[in-house]
């Protein structure tokens, strides 16, 4: 069986699949699995030893080059569709949510396409899941709810975790070195970002940069904590931002890993790390880090760490409005994201307190 995943979406949507590639590698042993992910997250498909092979799939560099020239464009498509033949898949499961990579799976040959039907965008699947959104269970329940069109069972013990290498540990000290934190310093994580994938709307998700300031200045009186700001690179100013409000000495660093799997083996080095629901926050807990996540709008039953664990925290305000995202949209919100603003920083510190303990 020669089975393609396709997901092309950011860090935490690609880890929500990993207990559905576990399951198709524990019922293929000796088949050929392949990943279609999106140009951010290749380096950390590629580390995953379940995979025989990967190819990338970037929307915005894409429609980039259809925006040039639109034979550029279709060249650029022709090219993935072409890659995808030559492997001769016999099956494609489909987490993309939308039309466009199911008529490319059939224009490259694959004769069973199983996804999802979000809004009649499951039109070129032979196999189809109608949905409304993921709102009644984890997102990865929903992936796992795909193996019933091939007869496979769901897994009692579901698992998301990955390992890193010798080489991504020894790198990650050598890193942290760089930036002056001795080895076996404590060491916190946390992302006041995050989001990046979720473009204009990912403020709607981030607590106010004054609350995370005051959870860091506590962090180092309270715990001789070195606190790491960690998040994507265009959101150094916010991370700076967090930096000058906090008063503690010394002042959390501003940091910028160099790679995908050098930030696991960052977050996998902290104690704990703490912040909005975010790529680096599910990557944190893969790696087996404990975890305090922030949700507002968002569902954090359904979108927190999953499987859920002890070492895992999810802190979000009881509102009768929240969670208001349903359907993967926004409602406007007349009362100025109150679900975050309204969220004390003593109620993240209780969290933040019991895991540290």
């Amino acid at each position: 069986m020669r089975i393609l995943i396709a997901n092309p979406f950011g860090i935490g949507d690609l880890l929500f699949s990993l207990p559905l590639v576990n399951a198709l590698r524990d019922s293929y042993p000796d088949g050929f699995l392949g990943f279609l992910c999106n140009r951010r997250t290749e380096e950390l498909v590629g580390s995953w030893p379940m995979l025989d092979w990967t190819v990338v799939f970037e929307k915005d560099e894409f429609r980039a080059a259809w925006r040039r020239s639109k034979r550029e464009g279709l060249r650029r498509m022709a090219g993935i569709i072409q890659a995808v033949r030559r492997q001769r898949f016999d099956l494609m499961l489909d987490l993309s949510l939308g039309w466009q990579i199911g008529l490319a799976a059939s224009l490259a040959g694959i004769p069973r396409r199983v996804g999802f039907d979000f809004r009649g965008r499951g039109r070129f699947l032979t196999d189809r899941l109608p949905i409304d959104g993921f709102h009644d269970q984890p997102v990865p329940g929903y992936y796992l709810d795909l193996l019933q069109f091939l007869g496979l069972p769901r897994p009692s013990d579901p698992r998301l975790e990955i390992s890193l290498s010798p080489e991504v540990i020894q790198g990650t000290e050598e890193w942290l070195r760089s930036l002056q934190i001795p080895r076996g310093s404590r060491l916190i994580g946390m992302v006041p970002g995050g989001g990046a994938s979720w473009g204009p709307y990912a403020p709607f998700k981030q607590w106010p940069p004054q609350r995370f300031a005051e959870v860091a200045d506590r962090l180092s009186e309270r715990h001789g904590a070195a606190v790491l700001l960690i998040g994507d690179s265009k959101e150094v100013p916010l991370r700076r931002e967090v930096a000058r409000l906090a008063k503690s000495e010394p002042a959390p660093v501003v940091a910028q890993a160099p790679s995908l799997l050098l930030l696991a083996g960052i977050l996998k080095r902290c104690e704990l790390v703490v912040g909005n629901d975010s790529g680096p926050m599910h990557l944190a807990a893969a790696v087996g880090t404990k975890t305090v996540s922030i949700f507002g709008p968002v569902d954090g039953s359904v979108y927190g760490p999953f499987p859920a664990k002890p070492i895992q925290r999810v802190v979000a305000k009881g509102l009768a409005c929240r969670p208001c995202y349903r359907g993967f949209r926004f409602p406007p919100c007349p009362w100025d994201n109150a679900c975050l603003k309204r969220l004390e920083t003593g109620e993240v510190l209780e969290a933040v307190e019991e895991l540290l303990r």
